[in-house]
């Protein structure tokens, strides 16, 4: 018995060879791996070897479904706990979801008593119950794993990383952008760049960028731009993204306006895009506007009129007063509206990501704030000689 179950992992890595020469360095690693008894470099090595192209096409799935039952499930107990529900992730990407709900169905015991693996597999459970429609059991799924990782000790980053790509699955499913652009963020955050598919990073650079647009009280556009992935839609079709992505961190009309004007036929043939020129992205345009021109002023000197906030925010003065109420209310600016006097005293204003330009800024006013300090000391000298000599 012992004899034959050595055979039938030799025999399943040399059918694999057979179909896929190409891969044949690869999988004599396996082999030999394997031969040696040394489990954490064969899971490795497996982990790369089912991430190869071959296996990334839908037709791969009942390769991947039967590799997975002749080769990989033997060695369940041989390998990481955590990365082999990686592995289970990667067999049952491109099945179906209802039958790849069935593939990791047994397996839900054998994490039950490992913290990080039975997080992981709820992760997975969830995102094959979204691909299936159940949006509902997978919500409350990852509601309850949520919380449950949100107060616990040392939870490792890769879990991290599926708990949020799943979450922004759900709200994609749910068309709800806001969420969708958090948790990718929250994603993008856990996850190194090389780690995301390369295939998958022009649809996932677009479709976060979209989100934040098209998300009405979705003003944090810092973050996104400053990201790598947003370098993967360079010469592609969607680049013209980039353009009005920057226009929104920075908060400029110049800019917002060059790239409407410019690529206005490839934002109305957006359908997420399309008709929120005007409802949507002008007025959180204008919100952005009025945040960056209260962060540029100096602490002292943010007393904006109507008039000034008016052409800046490229709205009519009557309009100036709901707009600095909205961005009140959208905790982007904190201050006190002067009807009489037809000003607005900017009080706080919501912290921006340091660009080079805002890094040049801050400068400037830290060089101020110190010609201040030594006139003042310089006062207090003139002031009190005697006390300061003695």
């Amino acid at each position: 018995m012992a004899a034959a179950m050595e055979v039938e992992p030799h025999s399943a890595l040399e059918e694999q060879k057979k179909k896929h020469p190409e891969l044949s360095e690869q999988i004599d690693d396996l082999i030999q791996f394997h031969g040696q008894k040394l489990y954490h470099q064969l899971c490795e090595g497996l982990l790369a070897y089912l991430n190869s192209a071959p296996f990334l096409e839908p037709a791969a799935a009942d390769e991947l479904a039967a590799f997975f039952q002749s080769f990989l499930k033997p060695l369940e107990q041989k390998f990481d706990k955590v990365k082999f529900v990686k592995l289970l992730g990667l067999v049952t990407q491109k099945q179906d979801p209802k039958k790849a709900l069935e593939l990791i169905a047994p397996f839900e015991s054998s994490t039950k008593d490992h913290r990080d693996s039975r997080y992981m597999w709820q992760a997975l459970k969830a995102e094959k119950l979204i691909g299936a429609g159940s949006t509902d059991e997978a919500k409350e799924l990852l509601d309850t794993l949520s919380k449950e990782i949100l107060v616990a000790y040392e939870v490792h980053a890769q879990i991290q990383s599926q708990v949020h790509k799943t979450n922004a699955l759900l709200w994609k499913a749910l068309g709800r952008p806001q969420d969708y652009f958090r948790s990718s963020i929250l994603y993008l955050t856990y996850t190194p760049f090389a780690e995301i598919p390369e295939k998958e990073r022009p649809r996932l650079a677009f479709e976060i960028g979209v989100s934040a647009l098209i998300a009405p009280e979705e003003f944090e556009f810092g973050e996104l731009v400053q990201q790598d992935l947003l370098t993967s839609l360079d010469s592609t079709e969607n680049e013209w993204l980039k353009e009005l992505l920057q226009a929104f961190s920075e908060g400029k009309f110049a800019l917002f306006d060059a790239a409407v004007s410019k690529h206005k036929a490839k934002i109305d043939a957006t359908p997420e895009l399309k008709g929120c020129l005007e409802t949507v992205l002008r007025p959180k345009m204008c919100a952005l506007a009025l945040l960056e021109l209260a962060f540029r002023k100096p602490k002292k000197q943010r007393r904006l009129s109507f008039e000034e906030l008016s052409e800046h925010c490229r709205v009519t003065v009557k309009e100036v007063e709901f707009l600095v109420m909205k961005a009140m209310c959208a905790n982007l600016i904190k201050g006190q509206i002067d009807e009489v006097q037809q000003c607005v005293m900017v009080t706080w204003c919501k912290p921006r990501i340091l660009d080079n330009a805002r890094i040049d800024l801050m400068r400037e006013r830290m060089d101020a704030w110190g010609q201040q300090s030594d006139l003042l000391l310089k006062h207090l000298e003139d002031m009190t000689p005697e006390l300061l000599i003695s």
